[in-house]
């Protein structure tokens, strides 16, 4: 996910406002939901009793089709929803189906297959987390009149990606155990030392370096960043550090999936509202129905993607265990594309100067 559209060259906000930042909803809801502030007592009792990470089944099973499901199946109805992207992506929106339906079928006929797509999943995961953290951080700080330049973009999108550094590093399962076994780097001197202090040197990174780059954005080059687009980039990074990589994995995921369930649900709202072909006269056109709606359509489509699908392979001689993993891989590579995809925005045209007086202006773009 990258950003949703906000106007252009909001007025910078000063003093507590400044430090608080434009919100969506409300400052109490964005800093503890979208923000991941709620996480952080959580995580604090996770990391003395892990044992409270949700094991059973009709827990599990329920959380994910409410939450981490939905919002994968919202990144798909946004693309058939969002005005004009069917349009703009023909191919994602009816060719891409067709492909990740071919990936299923030969990830569940030919197991080395589907093994490297789970380790792809495994290892995308974090760096998609990653690219939301920088997308939301940067969002709410051109919101809130920050005036950042591509170099201080630059730094915040490094700083966002490096939790995903970590767990690249330190899963057992995806990253850089994929290629180079665990065992022979912990095994072998020099590459376990080289490996070690690396893994080191990323620990600390990840909360010493967002903290300095807010204090220069903030304080010392007066750029306005609210403390939100910080707390994105810490939460993020707790999961990774707190806990083991699937514990942190399924957390992390739990409170991704909140974090863009809450904004894309905004977003189409919004879009909904401003439409106008009649529908302003209904008794309906209210954003609580449209988010409502949008949020139900979610957990329905949820509930095909992930529970109906695998049952097709079924008749095919194949174990319903089998297929749903490789479907879960596959649904979650083609929400990360398709994400890629229908968050961006594109810029306003241009408008022809009507003097020259007027084309001595610039123009934001």
């Amino acid at each position: 996910m990258q950003a949703i559209p906000f106007p252009a060259k909001p007025e910078p906000l000063s003093g507590l406002k400044g430090l608080i930042g434009r919100c969506f909803l409300h400052p109490a809801i964005d800093y503890a939901f979208v923000g991941g502030g709620i996480t952080i007592p959580i995580f604090l009792v996770i990391y003395f009793f892990p044992g409270l990470t949700p094991t059973e089944t009709s827990i599990t099973l329920r959380s994910f089709l409410l939450i981490n499901g939905a919002h994968f199946a919202a990144s798909t109805l946004r693309l058939y929803t969002k005005p004009g992207a069917r349009q703009d992506f023909p191919f994602l929106s009816w060719g891409f189906p067709v492909v990740c339906l071919l990936a299923v079928g030969l990830g569940v006929y030919w197991p080395v297959v589907g093994r490297n797509l789970t380790a792809l999943y495994f290892t995308w995961s974090p760096y998609h987390y990653a690219a939301q953290t920088y997308g939301l951080a940067v969002m709410y700080a051109m919101r809130s009149g920050a005036r950042l330049e591509r170099q201080e973009k630059t730094q915040i999108w490094w700083v966002c990606l490096l939790p995903f550094l970590y767990s690249f590093l330190t899963s057992k399962n995806a990253g850089l155990a994929w290629f180079v076994p665990q065992e022979w780097l912990l095994a072998t001197p020099a590459a376990s030392m080289i490996y070690r202090g690396l893994v080191g040197v990323v620990t600390i990174g990840i909360f010493a370096l967002p903290i300095s780059l807010f204090w220069q954005l903030h304080r010392m080059r007066g750029k306005n960043v609210p403390l939100i687009s910080l707390l994105l980039q810490i939460t993020n990074g707790i999961w990774w550090l707190g806990t083991d990589y699937l514990n942190g994995w399924w957390w992390t995921a739990m409170f991704h999936s909140i974090q863009y369930l809450i904004i894309v649900t905004v977003q189409h709202s919004k879009e909904q509202m401003a439409r106008t072909d009649g529908r302003q006269t209904s008794a309906l056109h209210r954003p609580s129905y449209y988010i409502g709606r949008f949020y139900g359509v979610c957990i329905l489509l949820a509930l095909v993607l992930f529970f109906a699908l695998p049952m097709l392979y079924v008749p095919l001689g194949f174990e319903a265990a089998q297929v749903s993993v490789v479907v879960v891989s596959v649904i979650n590579l083609h929400h990360f594309i398709v994400d890629g995809f229908i968050w961006r925005t594109k810029p306003p045209a241009a408008v022809p100067a009507l003097n020259s007086a007027q084309a001595r202006v610039p123009v934001a773009v």
